[in-house]
């Protein structure tokens, strides 16, 4: 097509000399087109074809259309490939012709050859036959890593995994399944050795190795204060625990420890985060680890996941219009970056080789950048909690094993009564506006098993299974009706469910729209009000009418509802939370530790006021704020918060304020084990 090489089979394209995946949808419209190639194939016969039995909107089309047209990289106003035809629909104007195969790329032999050229054709034709018969067989690809072994197997959790520069030694943390600190730990690869490097009252969290392997750096923290040290290194480990140690700069308590990252320039760069967004913090120090002054990138936005070797080259998970990027970005010419890979939802990354990632969420696995191709390293479908490698010895160490998220209501005595049961991770707990029920969303950490919608009436012991989401789909929001018959369900991958809570069935509202946002409940029950946007970003309002089961395209803005009743799906909702509360608590609490805590649970109101979660070192505590007095007041501790498994937290309330809910981590146990190069070091 044109010089588009289309393998619908393997669900591929091949532009400019590089193959790249197709989604199917797009691939279906594509050869829908090329079926009717030269003709206009209206709307109407789109969504006849593409999407039977099943009701959307032209917007759905228009939608497709524009993802397909970015995919075969097609200029709309110079159409190379689809045409739109006003008013009517779309017409393919790319020529069309099957590919040549390799019979017919070979020239034919002349009459009247001699003998031996004729020899020679045949040899050169069995030769190609070969050639051809090895190339069609299926390439088996092998993993360049293989287990090793496990290098801790007790109730515990160690994290923050850090190899030093030549590979000999990992430093990590580790918590005893009774204590609430971490301690400092270093396993030697040589002597097969785990040596305790720092057992305090203190909490000693992250370490990094300096570029020259002289010195590893870390968090130092407890309740009051937040400090990064460094100890010299530079002798035997067994006197490491007595070597020198120095203070570098203090740090925000508010925040949990980010990882930090050593560059070759003496910078110790890390995220921290700002009212509104993350950015990136760096500390500069001379030779003798005087600090020389600190520096802040805004126009580096993301979290940091590696540092490229040898660089200042930073890795980071950035997001854009909803999605989150995997891009590279440099802090001496931070205006320019590079994408690495798009619509990136691992929660981990580390740089590998200069086009290959290795990622980690509930698997391992090498990501191929210039290729777009994923090859498994692990099997394994445990929660894995952090993840480093050694190019140097070429082996991987990562964390691997299970956590326990459950969802908890405070009663009026302060006592928390769990909702959930803790054998799975619960995430979106919701409440109705008057309190009687309480909704949440139960997954497995294995990605084969869907996550489920339950549902509880406050006065039975038992929850309601009432809808189970496809394997690949995660939920965003749980929305109550004010009658509470129905439950709104809106995933991470931009869809919209209704279902009713009575029948155990949903409907499908939204499935196609770009950038669903403003989800929001009519008074009366019967109509649900979403924003989308069209192929030019522009918003557009829509309204679900459950009794006309049926979308209408609204042509005014549809007026919201106040501050108090949205919800995380509103444009710039949290912000306008932050505005809110921010002037109101700054007389309490210092405004970082607000907005780092805020980071962790969004503050949610009510009509007396709000509740909101302060972190305080790995404290959390709960608060709530009387907007008639403005006083503040602690409610109730709700325990520890040791470790991100990248699991949304989220705190609910009812209309009046007496039924609150929350989702909290109760346990993680991990293991470190160990990966190992299959090629033989040089």
């Amino acid at each position: 097509m044109n010089d588009v090489l289309v393998e619908p089979a393997a669900l591929k394209i091949k532009i400019s000399g590089q193959w790249q995946a197709i989604e199917a949808k797009q691939l279906a419209l594509l050869l829908l087109l090329i079926q009717h190639q030269g003709q206009c194939v209206s709307r109407d016969t789109i969504i006849e074809k593409l999407w039977p039995n099943t009701l959307v909107s032209d917007n759905s089309v228009s939608q497709l259309v524009a993802q397909l047209r970015k995919t075969l990289q097609d200029n709309k106003a110079a159409a190379r490939f689809i045409k739109t035809v006003p008013r009517e629909g779309y017409q393919l104007v790319a020529s069309i012709s099957e590919p040549p195969s390799i019979k017919e790329k070979l020239v034919a032999p002349r009459i009247n050859r001699p003998i031996y050229w004729l020899l020679f054709g045949g040899g050169v034709g069995v030769v190609i036959s070969i050639i051809v018969s090895y190339l069609s067989q299926p390439i088996k690809q092998t993993s360049p890593f293989k287990y090793d072994s496990r290098l801790t197997s007790a109730p515990g959790l160690e994290v923050y995994l850090r190899y030093s520069p030549e590979g000999r030694y990992l430093a990590f943390s580790h918590l005893d399944e009774n204590q609430s600190q971490f301690d400092l730990a270093v396993y030697d690869s040589q002597s097969k050795i785990v040596h305790s490097l720092k057992s305090t009252s203190y909490s000693e969290e992250a370490p990094v190795w300096s570029p020259d392997g002289k010195w590893l750096a870390y968090y130092r923290f407890d309740p009051f204060k937040c400090e990064v040290r460094a100890i010299a290194v530079d002798h035997t480990i067994e006197m490491w625990r007595l070597g020198k140690e120095k203070k570098l700069f203090d740090c925000e308590l508010g925040y949990g420890p980010r990882k930090l990252y050593w560059l070759t320039n003496n910078h110790i760069v890390f995220n921290t985060q700002k009212i509104n967004k993350l950015i990136v913090e760096s500390y500069e120090f001379d030779s003798q680890l005087n600090l020389v002054k600190s520096y802040e990138y805004p126009e580096v936005v993301g979290e940091i996941l590696d540092v490229v070797p040898e660089s200042t080259k930073l890795l980071l998970k950035s997001q854009t219009s909803g999605e989150f990027d995997l891009v590279f970005q440099t802090l001496e010419n931070p205006e320019k970056k590079s994408n690495a890979l798009s619509s990136f939802d691992a929660a981990l990354a580390v740089w590998y080789q200069p086009d290959q990632i290795i990622t980690a969420q509930d698997q391992l696995q090498i990501q191929n950048i210039t290729r777009q191709t994923i090859l498994p390293i692990s099997s394994n479908s445990s929660l894995i909690g952090d993840l480093d490698i050694s190019r140097s010895r070429g082996s991987i160490a990562y964390s691997e094993g299970h956590a326990q998220v459950s969802v908890y209501r405070l009663d009026s005595l302060r006592n928390l009564v769990p909702i959930s049961s803790a054998t799975r991770i619960d995430v979106s707990p919701s409440v109705s506006s008057d309190g009687n029920y309480y909704a949440f969303v139960s997954k497995q950490t294995r990605q084969n098993l869907s996550s489920e919608v339950w549902v509880r009436n406050k006065l039975r012991a038992n929850a309601e299974l009432v809808y189970t989401l496809e394997s690949i789909e995660s939920a965003r929001l749980l929305l109550f009706s004010p009658d509470n018959q129905y439950l709104a369900l809106m995933t991470e991958s931009n869809k919209l469910l209704v279902i009713n809570l009575f029948a155990k069935s949903a409907v499908k509202i939204a499935t196609e729209f770009n950038l669903l946002r403003n989800v929001f409940w009519a008074r009366d029950s019967h109509s649900l009000f979403f924003t989308s946007s069209d192929e030019n970003g522009n918003p557009l309002n829509w309204q679900y009418d459950l009794l006309d089961s049926g979308n209408k395209l609204l042509k005014t803005h549809q007026e919201w509802p106040p501050l108090k009743e949205r919800n995380i799906t509103f444009t710039q909702f949290s912000e306008d939370m932050k505005s809110y509360l921010l002037p109101r608590l700054t007389a309490y609490f210092d405004e970082s530790q607000l907005t780092a805590s805020f980071a962790l649970y969004l503050p949610v109101l009510h009509e007396h006021g709000a509740y909101f979660v302060i972190r305080t070192g790995h404290e959390l505590s709960l608060f709530e704020y009387d907007n008639t007095t403005g006083e503040v007041s602690l409610l109730k501790e709700l325990g520890t918060y040791l470790y991100d498994i990248n699991t949304p937290l989220a705190l609910t309330t009812s209309k009046d304020g007496k039924q609150i809910l929350f989702n909290r981590i109760d346990g993680i146990e991990m293991d470190i084990v160990l990966h190992q190069s299959t090629k033989e070091r040089q």
